[in-house]
């Protein structure tokens, strides 16, 4: 078998999510926690601020090889809750719904970066149904909306 992305459910609060990662990085299982800039009111003035806020409030993405890394192994890292189930069954996300992901500007790595043009296989009303997703200004909304999606498309 060979890595793909699976959802992992991190202990609610930042600091968890960044035990999880890195407690990830020492068993060698890449993450992933797709950010996006939000606007909140100033308590002190009239004016918004940026805020960088999860795109996933509580998830993260997980690559690994659940034949090298067992999935129990994960599941015990520091700030992890679980894996995302689906039909009480763990189910990898489908390769191009991660590319898709991966585009944004905040989720933006150097290989995405310099390849604007990565071609997926979602049909263009899926690709729409993400974007979508993510201009969704509650946080909750935008999790509810993507495990709906995910759990759609399997």
């Amino acid at each position: 078998m060979e890595k793909k992305w699976y959802l992992t459910c991190h202990k609610s609060g930042c600091s968890n999510l960044y035990k999880a990662q890195q407690a990830l990085i020492q068993i060698e299982v890449h993450s992933l926690s797709p950010s996006i800039q939000t606007w909140r009111q100033r308590l002190d003035r009239k004016n918004k601020r940026a805020v960088i806020e999860p795109l996933f409030k509580g998830y993260l993405f997980t690559c690994f090889d659940p034949e090298k890394i067992p999935t129990r192994k994960i599941e015990h890292c520091a700030g992890i809750s679980h894996l995302v189930r689906f039909a009480n069954t763990i189910v990898p996300i489908r390769e191009a719904v991660m590319q898709e992901i991966m585009r944004f500007p905040l989720c933006m790595n150097d290989e995405t970066r310099t390849n604007h043009k990565i071609t997926t296989s979602l049909k263009e009303s899926q690709k729409e149904q993400i974007k979508n997703i993510v201009q969704k200004k509650e946080a909750h909304a935008r999790t509810a909306l993507f495990l709906a999606f995910l759990e759609a498309i399997q």
